[in-house]
């Protein structure tokens, strides 16, 4: 999802030749969302910001004005003339041409895009690697729910396992162009600290897991009880952390396969089993 910024009555004709279909591209063209968006993320002016689709740069040319450096990743270089319009009008402004799941996130402030809905769960992944504040995003209503509601999804759950979540508000498909064919959610989310975690077990295991789900769920589980026996100043011995795993009566075929493939029914077992 990206954004529109321009006078230019001629650029805008040729951009709107473009089928941004391809790359799942829906352009929030609604003001009053667009302030909505902006207000959301609460920019202040000695704070550096990364903008993830920037696209036609309304809301990035907002967003310049408030605050210290913008840096712009943007995947399609068919809205490079946007962003040089914005680079000229603003001397804090620079760009990362590239696929943001792919580019190096420097160190920021604060986040904000309007994601494609189809790399939500790459991009939650990747900004666990990533060093922010917080991160305002407009996504799926579905997801947004989901997370809101402490759904047992994986996505759900690796999201509450590593951010506090707060929906600002929905938004209907009119408000971009072209228009999505479902609603949309603005969100925020502010990164969760592995200690705060120490009186909130269940969030603390699934964190501990997810960095690890190229691991079986067996020896993902006996590292993470390892850790959180840790956390209080306590170690429990492989031993002691197998016998409890076997208390929890989760299936062996669960147990073995590697946490990446544990499919969403498999996480709500493995969720209900902890105690």
């Amino acid at each position: 999802m990206s954004h529109y910024f321009t006078n230019n009555e001629n650029l805008k004709s040729e951009i709107r030749t473009i089928d941004y279909n391809y790359l799942d591209q829906h352009f929030l063209v609604d003001k009053s969302v667009i302030n909505a968006f902006v207000d959301a993320a609460d920019l202040k002016v000695t704070e550096d910001v990364i903008e993830i689709g920037p696209g036609k740069c309304e809301i990035s040319d907002t967003i310049a004005r408030r605050v210290n450096h913008l840096t712009c990743i943007e995947i399609d270089r068919n809205l490079e003339h946007f962003i040089n319009v914005l680079k000229d009008k603003h001397d804090n402004v620079d760009v990362i041409y590239g696929n943001a799941l792919n580019v190096y996130i420097p160190p920021c402030d604060k986040i904000i895009s309007a994601l494609p809905y189809s790399i939500t769960e790459p991009f939650i992944e990747k900004l666990l690697r990533c060093e922010f504040k917080e991160c305002t995003l407009i996504v799926g209503k579905k997801y947004a729910d989901a997370v809101i509601n402490k759904s047992l999804t994986k996505l759900a759950l690796l999201t509450n396992s590593f951010f506090n979540v707060t929906k600002i508000m929905d938004i209907e498909p009119e408000a971009f162009d072209p228009a999505p064919r479902v609603m949309s959610s603005m969100i925020k989310l502010v990164p969760i600290k592995k200690e705060d975690l120490k009186y909130s077990f269940k969030r603390f295991i699934f964190r501990e897991m997810f960095f690890h789900r190229d691991k079986k769920l067996k020896n993902n589980l006996m590292e993470a009880l390892i850790e959180f026996s840790k956390m209080h100043d306590q170690k429990l011995t492989k031993k002691e952390s197998k016998q409890i795993i076997e208390e929890y009566e989760i299936p062996k075929e669960t147990l073995n396969k590697l946490m990446e493939n544990l499919s969403n029914e498999e996480y709500e077992l493995v969720y209900n089993k902890l105690k």
